[in-house]
């Protein structure tokens, strides 16, 4: 990834002093501690390359797999490891996303003959999914549900991607872009909150990239921060204090890092590249631990890189070194996502180089004590 090479450093370490140095204090690296998460492989029986997307408070895991046949399937994984494939509107490929607190989940839905159309399962209401779709030849991308319904993600035509909101009540509403004059500019939100604050990010390119936000009812696409809008960033997840996780570009090189942003501006979360030059948060619980991946890469987004790492309790751990079994992993390359319980879903590689996914539950908290055996 190649990124711009202007470099106020001065005003960019002042800025990034304000934002929340609780989070952001240097932590101790953890070398090589007892233990922290018991290990859980997520299967899919007679399948193969299953990616987990997200996991509630409940402990339901939504994600897909490839069948038999290699289609891509969405799949709901129940707490104690049951697999459900979702229904699907006619033959095509599927992945499930995001799911809420109420067991609603999103998706997307792929039958080649049609742009790419959004999915809503909602299970106090059918099986059946809600197809959300937009204008003639535009795609839709769900990439997050609120606990209160709100699809959001991106819509419309290749190369002119614009935010979106959904609910049930005013179906698909354009928020548009941060600046409608600027060319090949590009918007979608990454997450949404139980208040209903929206985060993400437009961009023109793959380093031309900058942090968003907005709220649920307000049709309209804002800059984080006025950094966030000179440097390279991108928000991923908002937890429901507020607080805000992504990606952002470092200090002293550049490269994209692990961020934590607000309104002033965003700073790094120290240790979270590990022993790799670059890495994303990829999403924040209640209590503010913070998951993610290092060494992405080149990719622009939080994406799957070398490692997975977790920050709780001020200490950042390298996942692959705290847990109390490896299974089939041989490495663990992102943790995804992360429920108020401290429960991380994530993927790894195994020996064949073949994508799994894991749960990774707290040793001793009460949610393993109550029966995640494995």
């Amino acid at each position: 990834m190649t990124l711009r090479s202007f470099r106020p450093v001065q005003r960019r370490r002042s800025l990034a002093a304000a934002v929340l140095a609780v989070l952001t204090s240097a932590p101790a690296f953890a070398g090589t501690p007892a233990p922290l998460y018991h290990l859980v492989t997520l299967d899919a029986p007679g399948g193969s390359a299953v990616i987990a997307q997200d996991i509630n408070d409940a402990g339901q895991v939504v994600g897909r797999y490839l069948d038999a046949d290699f289609n891509a399937r969405a799949a709901l994984w129940d707490p104690d490891g049951t697999l459900h494939d979702l229904d699907l509107p006619g033959a095509g490929d599927a992945a499930a996303t995001a799911i809420n607190n109420a067991g609603q989940v999103v998706g997307t839905f792929n039958d080649y003959e049609h742009p790419q159309a959004a999915l809503l399962w909602d299970p106090a209401v059918s099986t059946e999914p809600v197809v959300i779709t937009a204008g003639p030849n535009e795609f839709v991308e769900a990439l997050d549900i609120g606990d209160g319904g709100e699809v959001v993600g991106g819509f419309g035509l290749p190369a002119q991607e614009r935010a979106f909101v959904w609910t049930g009540a005013t179906g698909l509403v354009d928020y548009g872009l941060q600046d409608e004059g600027l060319e090949f500019q590009q918007a979608r939100w990454s997450a949404v909150n139980a208040s209903g604050r929206l985060v993400g990010h437009w961009n023109q390119h793959s380093s031309n990239v900058h942090a968003t936000v907005g709220d649920v009812g307000v049709a309209s696409v804002m800059g984080m921060s006025k950094m966030s809008e000179a440097f390279a960033s991108i928000a991923t997840a908002v937890n429901d204090a507020g607080v805000v996780v992504g990606l952002g570009l470092a200090i002293d090189a550049p490269k994209l890092v692990p961020v934590v942003l607000d309104a002033d501006g965003f700073s790094e979360i120290a240790g979270a590249t590990l022993d790799q030059d670059n890495g994303c948060a990829a999403a924040i619980n209640a209590s503010g631990t913070i998951v993610g991946s290092a060494g992405i890469g080149s990719a622009s987004g939080c994406v799957p890189g070398l490692k997975a790492w977790v920050r709780r309790d001020g200490t950042v751990y390298d996942l692959y070194d705290v847990v109390d079994d490896h299974g089939p992993f041989t490495r663990f390359q992102i943790a995804r996502a992360i429920n108020a319980d401290g429960v991380i879903v994530g993927a790894g590689l195994d020996a064949d180089e073949q994508v799994r996914s894991f749960k990774l539950v707290p040793i001793g908290d009460t949610v393993f004590a109550d029966g995640f055996d494995g």
